[in-house]
């Protein structure tokens, strides 16, 4: 085998071609990589600039909800701490106390309703006639006393 040197360069040219057009198709990808990096990358910052923006208004939000919430605990609390709260309290337990002896008690229901009409019709009673013109003239009748120097005595 001899050497032919234009076997050679055909070799040699065919090569180049080669290596020409691989890095030719090696240059373009590499450049459209490149493309789409720059647009991640954009794409990459506006996402996190958005998510930055929500997060911000997140934070602001939940700082005015906890304002709001402790504005509120502050109204309940001054609310619950009016005169009469405690007295709407005490006849909401009572009155759902009636209403479970009502239902349990078999004779408390009857006793329980003369009891009240007694009471207002003495009530009635005091505020209207002669009781009331009495109440105000002596505003501790001698039973109220007396009863009242026993409960002293009891207690």
């Amino acid at each position: 085998m001899e050497f032919d040197p234009a076997v050679f360069g055909a070799g040699l040219g065919l090569g180049m071609v080669l290596l020409l057009i691989t890095w030719i198709n090696q240059w373009r990808s590499k450049s459209t990589l490149k493309g789409e990096l720059a647009d991640l990358k954009k794409h990459l910052q506006t996402q996190l600039s958005i998510n930055a923006k929500g997060y911000e208004e997140m934070q602001q939000e939940l700082k005015r909800l906890k304002q709001e919430n402790e504005n509120l605990r502050s109204t309940v609390g001054t609310l619950s701490n009016k005169p009469g709260r405690a007295e709407l309290k005490m006849l909401q337990v009572w009155d759902k106390a009636l209403r479970i002896m009502i239902l349990t008690s078999p004779g408390f229901a009857p006793a329980w309703e003369l009891a009240v009409a007694e009471a207002k019709k003495e009530i009635q009673d005091t505020d209207t006639g002669v009781k009331a013109l009495m109440r105000k003239v002596f505003p501790l009748l001698p039973q109220e006393l007396s009863s009242s120097a026993d409960e002293t005595n009891v207690n």
